[in-house]
C-alpha cells in the first residue's frame, strides 16, 4: 500500500511516498526505512524501487523528493545543496516519528548514489538512524576532487568555485538561473561507461521521469566541491552499516573507502560481480543481489 504524503523541512514542503507492508495492522509498531535518491533523480526512480521492495519485506518505507527538486517546493529549482540534502533525511525521520505505527527505536536509512553519501552523513549527525545501507554510494565532494574513478588531480576542481560564484553574481543581477547537466545530454558525450549508462537510465524510457531533468544549479558547485559526506565517519559512524557496490562500477572505490573508514564494528561490504554503478539502480539481478544483503541486515538491526 502506497500513499502520497508531505512533510516539512524548515519552510519547504517535501513530497514523499509512504509505503506500508503487506497485512499492515495500524495497532502494530513497525521498523521504518528512509530511502534517499541520487542527485538528479526523484522518488519515482531507484529510491522508490528499493522502497517498494523493502516494504514488501515488512518495513514501512518513505521515499521522497529532495527539497528544491521533484514535487517538493523550493527555489531555485534543482538546487543540489548537500547540507540541505542531509537535513532532508532528518526531516523525513521527524515525520516518521509522528506515525503511531512506526517504532522510533527502529528507523534506518538507505541511500543510492549521492543519496548514499547523504545518508551516511546524516547517520553521522542523527543517531535516530539505527542502521545504514548504501547502494553505489557516492561522496559528492570526493567525486569532484578526485574524479568518478579516483584518477583526477584535485587541483583541477578549484575553478569550480569560481563558476559557482560567477553564477550567483549574475543571478543576483537578474540573470536566469544557470544549470549544468548531471548526466550527458547525448550518449556519445559520456566520459565513461557509467555515464553512458546514466544517459540510458535518466534520458530514455528505462527510467526517464518528467520531474527529473538531470540537472543542477551551477551555484551548487561551491558546496558540492568542498563537501565531504564521509567527514568524521571514523569517529561518529558507529551504527551498523551495509554497503553495496557493483564490481564494475567506477565509483566502487568510494564504497570501499566508506567501509574502511566507518567506526562501526558491525559493517559489511558486498561487491556484486558484474554490477555497474547504474545497474545497481534497477537491473533485477543486481537489485535482488543487493536486497539479499539489505533485507536481512535491516531485519537484524532494526
Amino acid at each position: 500500500m502506497a500513499e502520497s504524503v508531505t512533510f516539512r523541512n524548515y519552510d519547504w514542503n517535501v513530497a514523499a511516498v509512504l509505503r506500508l507492508p503487506p497485512g499492515f495492522a495500524p495497532e502494530r509498531r513497525y521498523p521504518a526505512i528512509v530511502c534517499v535518491h541520487p542527485s538528479g533523480g526523484v522518488k519515482e526512480q531507484t529510491a522508490g524501487l528499493y522502497a517498494e521492495k523493502l516494504a514488501a519485506q515488512g518495513f514501512v518505507t518513505l521515499a521522497y523528493d529532495a527539497t528544491f527538486q521533484g514535487e517538493s517546493t523550493g527555489e531555485p529549482r534543482h538546487l543540489e545543496n548537500p547540507y540541505l540534502r542531509v537535513e532532508d533525511v532528518s526531516a523525513a525521520i521527524d515525520y516518521l516519528t509522528t506515525l503511531p505505527y512506526v517504532d522510533n527505536g527502529r528507523i534506518g536509512a538507505l541511500g543510492v548514489c549521492a543519496g548514499g553519501g547523504y545518508a551516511a552523513n546524516a547517520a553521522v549527525i542523527d543517531t535516530r538512524i539505527r542502521a545504514l545501507g548504501t547502494v553505489s554510494a557516492v561522496n559528492y565532494g570526493q567525486m569532484y576532487r578526485h574524479g568518478w574513478d579516483n584518477t583526477a588531480n584535485p587541483q583541477d576542481c578549484l575553478a569550480l568555485r569560481h563558476m559557482a560564484a560567477a553564477a550567483r553574481t549574475a543571478e543576483a543581477g537578474g540573470a536566469p538561473t544557470q544549470y549544468l547537466p548531471t548526466v550527458p545530454d547525448r550518449r556519445e558525450d559520456a566520459i565513461n561507461a557509467d555515464f553512458a549508462e546514466a544517459f540510458d537510465y535518466y534520458r530514455t524510457d528505462r527510467a526517464r521521469h518528467c520531474n527529473a531533468p538531470s540537472k543542477a544549479t551551477t551555484r551548487s558547485l561551491a558546496q558540492l566541491v568542498t563537501y565531504d559526506a564521509f567527514n568524521n565517519v571514523e569517529l561518529f559512524l558507529t551504527q551498523p552499516v551495509q554497503i553495496v557496490a557493483g564490481g564494475d562500477a567506477g565509483t566502487r572505490w568510494m564504497s570501499e573507502d566508506l567501509f574502511r573508514r566507518a567506526a562501526s564494528t558491525n559493517k559489511d561490504l558486498l561487491i556484486v560481480p558484474g554490477g555497474t554503478h547504474i545497474a545497481m539502480y534497477d537491473q533485477p539481478a543486481m537489485v535482488e543481489a543487493a536486497l539479499g544483503k539489505l533485507v536481512p541486515f535491516f531485519r537484524n538491526n532494526l
